[in-house]
């Protein structure tokens, strides 16, 4: 089988199609797959990592508001076009799959002119806008929210989850996982996450929260980014409670799965893999995300009784502290935030989308097979 993929920009959009891809090479060992996006990106750094053959087509994110960059954006737009149109011709593939960015334009408008079965998942409950833009001429539009914000056809559209990559679905146990990180099996472990970046309000309001926390009271695994790390580090080692702090985390499963609770921001590709662990979480939505979608992304889990929803601007050390001391303090709580967590799990999304390509890829033979 041969699949184009496109997307990222954040690991929002690559975490998606790399847990497509795993499955598609679990169905076919075969397979012959292509990554195209923006160079020195995100994207290329993840292909390259999972042995994905990575091509890259220029393109930029829209400017907003009325500024000459739109002219330099569309005509980087129509070359990116041109050069999509030149790397489908080439690999012929059977079908080409839009995991949302901006970087998906270029290769879902040449594979939709070239008349090849395009396939668009998105990650969040309000539709992207390269997702808007691409959906009345999709083949398929797979979604992970049954009550997605946005303009698209309801036709094409399909409930199937947000996919995470393999180890999210088979996490070791808490107990084995707290083992593995060397911590205390009876007191409680909260894990701050603002994503691989980091996120400074986070880290600023948990600079803060560290020293009110008294020794044997909690255990913090806290990821701080790079530009936060050794300010932070500094904090911790003076604090009374155990706080390990990191710049970046390898093995974020483990450190998922020793967690009683979990802090960050509500990207598509953490609460997902926040709902398949079950994990009670606080969720503080990056306010200037693309129309607001990570404040829509931490409603849902709240709604559901499954998080705690802290917006940004009231994200202080006073109050993140409050929080967590009274969270963790409630055993009955967390369990039901648990269950909800779970009950917005969606394990087989990868598996669905995988039997949307097949069945677009070849039809009545694919059915067959299965």
């Amino acid at each position: 089988m041969r699949i184009m993929i496109t997307g990222g920009g954040t690991g929002g959009h690559t975490s998606p199609a790399v847990a497509i891809i795993e499955e598609l090479r679990k169905r076919d060992p075969r397979l012959t797959v292509q990554w195209v996006g923006c160079r020195n990106s995100i994207e290329e750094r993840v292909a390259r990592h999972h042995d994905i053959p990575f091509r890259g087509v220029p393109v930029e994110g829209w400017p907003r508001g009325r500024s000459l960059r739109k002219l330099w954006a569309a005509a980087k737009l129509a070359f990116g076009c041109a050069r999509a149109v030149a790397y489908t011709l080439r690999f012929r593939p059977q079908a080409v799959i839009g995991v949302g960015g901006y970087v998906s334009l270029p290769l879902c408008l040449a594979a939709q002119r070239l008349g090849k079965p395009t396939i668009l998942h998105e990650q969040n409950k309000r539709l992207g806008m390269a997702n808007q833009l691409l959906a009345p001429r999709a083949a398929r539009l797979l979604l992970s929210y049954p009550d997605t914000l946005g303009e698209y056809p309801k036709d094409k559209a399909i409930v199937v989850g947000n996919p995470v990559r393999a180890g999210f679905a088979q996490p070791p146990e808490k107990p084995a996982a707290r083992k593995r990180l060397d911590l205390d099996p009876g007191i409680p472990v909260v894990l701050v996450s603002g994503g691989s970046q980091g996120a400074h309000t986070i880290n600023q309001a948990m600079m803060d929260a560290v020293p009110q926390f008294g020794a044997g009271e909690i255990q913090i695994l806290w990821m701080t980014g790079k530009a936060d790390v050794a300010e932070a580090r500094a904090i911790a080692d003076a604090a009374p409670a155990r706080v390990e702090t990191f710049a970046f985390i390898d093995d974020m499963v483990t450190a998922c799965a020793a967690a009683d609770l979990i802090v960050g921001r509500a990207g598509a590709s953490s609460t997902a893999e926040v709902a398949m662990l079950g994990k009670p979480s606080v969720l503080i939505p990056f306010p200037h995300a693309t129309d607001n979608h990570q404040h829509q992304n931490a409603l849902a889990f709240k709604e559901a009784g499954a998080a705690i929803l802290l917006d940004d601007a009231d994200c202080t050390g006073e109050t993140l502290a409050r929080l967590l001391r009274e969270t963790i303090a409630d055993p009955a709580r967390l369990e039901a935030m648990a269950q909800a967590a779970t009950g917005l799990a969606r394990p087989a999304a990868a598996s669905l989308i995988v039997e949307e390509i097949l069945l677009l890829a070849f039809g009545d033979r694919a059915a067959g097979a299965a």
